[in-house]
């Protein structure tokens, strides 16, 4: 884990965020999302190494370098720019 470089909150979902950091990654976060212990046994098998992310982790991007200032589109709500 590597410094966070920037945060911005979504600008209509008010628990959403959107990070990067000097592991050259982006993510975006809903954190109003909880773990649901009996909807998983519902479900079954999980993927491998599944059970270690947390649930409020929604998407990660990597493979970009030197990543300083990540920001929602001003229009394109679901877009992320970096």
């Amino acid at each position: 884990s590597k410094a966070i470089t920037s945060v911005e909150w979504h600008p209509q979902e008010s628990s959403v965020i959107a990070a990067s950091s000097e592991d050259n990654s982006c993510s975006i976060w809903d954190l109003a999302v909880e773990r649901d212990r009996e909807e998983e046994a519902k479900l079954g098998t999980m993927l491998p190494g599944a059970e270690d992310l947390p649930p409020q982790l929604l998407f990660v991007h990597l493979g970009q370098t030197d990543i300083k200032e990540v920001h929602w589109h001003p229009t394109l709500t679901s877009v992320v720019v970096s």
